[in-house]
């Protein structure tokens, strides 16, 4: 029988101890050896290394029980962080989270896009000023993430449909020529559906859509996100609902986006949020209008799950006019549409909203880096 490396060991041992400690709020040394069946010496040691390397802390002293008081040690959430960018075409948003995914840091600033050098150059430093705030508290930052409104090549390096923004073919290089940390970028709809994840981790099969003014979709498989080889699975805004129908910003006429999308709802001078306030005043017109978007969501719903028969979330800014009625109401117009009749599915709202596609990019470091020093 071969032996198992010692080095093999004390890593599956160190890992063991701080996946225990990032899933409980503190940990005595004697709740670790009951728990993970490990010697007093190992999980001194271990600890002893954890805390060396600023992974954990030491708490409280615990109530005694007629000996002398336990020392109870917790995960030290901000011993790195991760940055989200989300570059819109009105505004840029950061978001900063800690290795528990909490957000410590936001910004959002009204600068408008301009796929210039001088702007990727003036969101760089944007960028540096933001992170190198959050590192001062004696963290660090993992890197950077930019959340895209495109499709992002499969190497992660470029831009290659980049219509809503004008930029296809725009690569990472020349977005982060001025940032002094690591960077990536990702969809904004597949940042968001990593924010679902995060948010409920019981989530298996799903189809996330994102009802935002240019709309957008992400798959979840398995429990994880599933982008596919091109990396626009989930990309059911250039769905076709209603053939030779309105055009597209895409070149095509009828696609999901030009029926979905909240801008479609108001009328002449009416904002998004004017529209529902009128609606709520149970205004006809405006009621004629939702139930027609609605029937349009709705088939949109039906013809996402006849591929991913998941659960369907809905988010976006539209999301946060929808209440419980609408949600009903919505879910009744996809089984009526359904070919397959009622079957067991979920349909709800978003568990996030605010700067969703930023925390969710920056969760993509994070992720990483716990399966590092927890193991998988």
């Amino acid at each position: 029988m071969t032996s198992t490396p010692s080095f093999a060991v004390k890593e599956h041992n160190r890992n063991a101890i701080a996946r225990y400690l990032y899933a409980h709020a503190h940990a005595t040394k004697q709740e670790l050896e009951r728990e993970l069946g490990l010697s007093l010496p190992t999980i001194t040691q271990n600890l002893r290394m954890l805390d060396g390397e600023g992974l954990i802390t030491r708490g409280a002293l615990q109530e005694s029980t007629g000996g002398r008081k336990a020392r109870s040690y917790e995960f030290n959430a901000r011993h790195r962080v991760s940055i989200g960018v989300s570059m819109r075409p009105g505004d840029l948003v950061l978001c900063a989270v800690d290795l528990h995914g909490n957000v410590i840091a936001e910004a959002d600033r009204a600068i408008p896009y301009r796929n210039t050098n001088a702007y990727y150059q003036r969101i760089g430093g944007i960028v540096n000023d933001f992170a190198a705030e959050t590192e001062k508290d004696s963290t660090a930052a993992l890197g950077v993430v930019f959340s895209v409104q495109g499709i992002v090549s499969a190497d992660g390096t470029a831009i290659t449909f980049g219509a809503i923004m004008g930029n296809t073919g725009l690569t990472l290089d020349v977005i982060s020529q001025s940032v002094h940390y690591p960077c990536i970028m990702i969809r904004d709809c597949a940042a968001s559906a990593m924010a679902e994840l995060w948010a409920d981790p019981t989530l298996t099969d799903a189809v996330c859509i994102y009802l935002d003014r240019r709309p957008g979709g992400a798959v979840i498989v398995g429990g994880g996100l599933h982008q596919g080889p091109n990396q626009c699975n989930g990309a059911i805004e250039h769905m076709c609902l209603v053939p030779n129908g309105k055009a597209c910003y895409c070149g095509n006429r009828g696609c999901m986006d030009a029926y979905c999308s909240p801008e479609t709802l108001p009328e002449d001078y009416e904002s998004i949020p004017g529209f529902f306030s009128v609606l709520e005043q149970g205004e006809t017109h405006h009621r004629e209008r939702m139930d027609e978007w609605l029937e349009h969501v709705a088939q949109a719903i039906v013809n996402a799950r006849t591929m991913i028969a998941g659960d369907v979330i809905i988010g976006g800014e539209a999301a946060q006019y929808l209440d419980d009625g609408d949600i009903a109401d919505l879910r009744a117009r996809v089984e009526r549409l359904s070919p397959f009749g009622t079957d067991r599915f979920v349909l709800r709202k978003s568990l996030r909203s605010d700067h969703q596609d930023a925390v969710g990019a920056a969760l993509r470091p994070v992720e990483a880096y716990l399966e590092d020093i927890c193991g998988k």
